[in-house]
C-alpha cells in the first residue's frame, strides 16, 4: 500500500517520469492498479453520500453501488483491453500490464479531488454551479491528460499518433460494447427458450 501511494503522488507532480519508470521490470504489480480502481471507486461512493441537497440529481433509493462499480469497472477495462490491442496493431511498445496498472493511476486526480470538489456543494448555491461544474471539469481533464500522456510514453507515440489511436480507441470500445450487448441478448434469448422447454416438458408430463 505504501508503493501503490507513492506511485500515486508520482503521477500526480511528475507524470512523463512515472509512466517511464512502470515500464521498467518488477516495478508496478497488478494489485496497485486494482487498489487505485477501488479507491476510485470508494471516492466515487462517498462523493455521493456528500453531495449537497440542492445539487443532487437522484433520490437515495435511485443509487446503486452495484451500478456505479460497473459503470466504473466496465468503461475503464474496455478502455485498457481496447488501447491494448489498437497500439499492438499499431507497433505499440506497451504491455498490457502496463496499460492495465497505467490506465489506472490515471484516474488518480479524480480518486483525489472528487471529495474536495463535491463538498462545495454543501456551500454553493445554485446559481454559482458553474464552479462546482468547472472545477469537475478540470478533474476529469486531467485524467484524460495523464491518459494521454501514458499512450504516448508506454507505446512511445508521436503526438499525432497518439490522438489517431484514442480515436481507434474509443472505436474499439464501441464494437466490444456492441458485441457485449448483443452475446447478452443471444444468451437471455437462449436461457428463455431452455426454460420454455423445460416448462412445456414438465407440463406434458
Amino acid at each position: 500500500m505504501i508503493e501503490t501511494f507513492r506511485l500515486m503522488r508520482q503521477v500526480l507532480a511528475h507524470p512523463f517520469s512515472f509512466y517511464s519508470d512502470i515500464q521498467e521490470p518488477r516495478r508496478i504489480r497488478w494489485i496497485d492498479g486494482l487498489i487505485v480502481i477501488a479507491l476510485v471507486y470508494l471516492a466515487r461512493m462517498v462523493s455521493i453520500l456528500l453531495t449537497g441537497y440542492a445539487y443532487e440529481t437522484r433520490e437515495p433509493y435511485e443509487i446503486s453501488y452495484m451500478h456505479e462499480m460497473v459503470w466504473l469497472i466496465v468503461p475503464w477495462l474496455t478502455w485498457c483491453i481496447a488501447n491494448w490491442g489498437v497500439s499492438a496493431i499499431l507497433d505499440g511498445e506497451g504491455k498490457f500490464k502496463e496499460v492495465f496498472v497505467g490506465s489506472a493511476y490515471a484516474l488518480v486526480p479524480y480518486a483525489v479531488l472528487i471529495i474536495p470538489v463535491t463538498l462545495l456543494t454543501n456551500i454553493l448555491a445554485l446559481d454559482e454551479s458553474s464552479i462546482y461544474t468547472l472545477l469537475l471539469n478540470l478533474t476529469i481533464g486531467w485524467s484524460v491528460w495523464l491518459m494521454l500522456v501514458k499512450i504516448k510514453i508506454v507505446h512511445d507515440f508521436e503526438p499525432l499518433k497518439v490522438v489517431w489511436i484514442t480515436l481507434l480507441t474509443l472505436a474499439g470500445i464501441a464494437i466490444i460494447w456492441f458485441i457485449g450487448i448483443l452475446m447478452f441478448g443471444l444468451i437471455n434469448q437462449l436461457i428463455n427458450f431452455v426454460l420454455e422447454i423445460v416448462q412445456e416438458v414438465n407440463f406434458r408430463r
